[in-house]
């Protein structure tokens, strides 16, 4: 009896151990972000989270984080403690934009170092790819047509 209430015990403490390792509250890194109802990009937007927000999340699983609102990807927040001040800087000197370029390996250095060698280089496609958005109903039509996600229900 003593032997399988102390594998019962084990094995209540581990679950627990377990549940409580994917906890974390993480921070939105990006200016703004979605907060979708599935763990999908194509899932339909719930909210939208802005910089420096802060979430109690679980995970990740499988890039994404699952927060009582719902699902945010792990390429916006991340779960180390960071500032972010008034000014929109993050962690004391980079700012959100330079922070995200940085984990993508892009900062101002490298792309004048990159400009300095190719003189004839324009940007201009570049600048407009980054002012583009896509609404959720273009991104859930780019899934069905390429395949991506099934027809009815997807989007729900």
């Amino acid at each position: 009896m003593r032997k399988t209430k102390a594998a019962v015990l084990l094995l209540l403490a581990a679950a627990l151990g377990a549940s409580a390792a994917v906890a974390a509250t993480i921070t939105v890194l990006v200016r703004e972000t979605r907060i979708r109802r599935r763990p999908q990009f194509y899932a339909p937007a719930v909210a939208t989270a802005r910089l420096g927000e802060k979430f109690d999340a679980e995970g990740p699983e499988n890039g994404w984080y699952k927060t009582a609102r719902g699902y945010i990807h792990e390429s916006a927040v991340t779960a180390k403690r960071v500032r972010v001040d008034s000014a929109g800087s993050v962690g004391g000197g980079a700012s959100a934009e330079e922070l995200t370029l940085a984990g993508k390996g892009f900062n101002a250095q490298v792309e004048s170092a990159y400009a300095a060698g190719h003189p004839n280089a324009d940007y201009r496609a570049v600048d407009a790819m980054a002012r583009r958005t896509v609404s959720d109903a273009e991104l859930l039509r780019f899934a069905r047509e390429g395949g991506l996600a099934a027809g009815r229900g997807e989007d729900r």
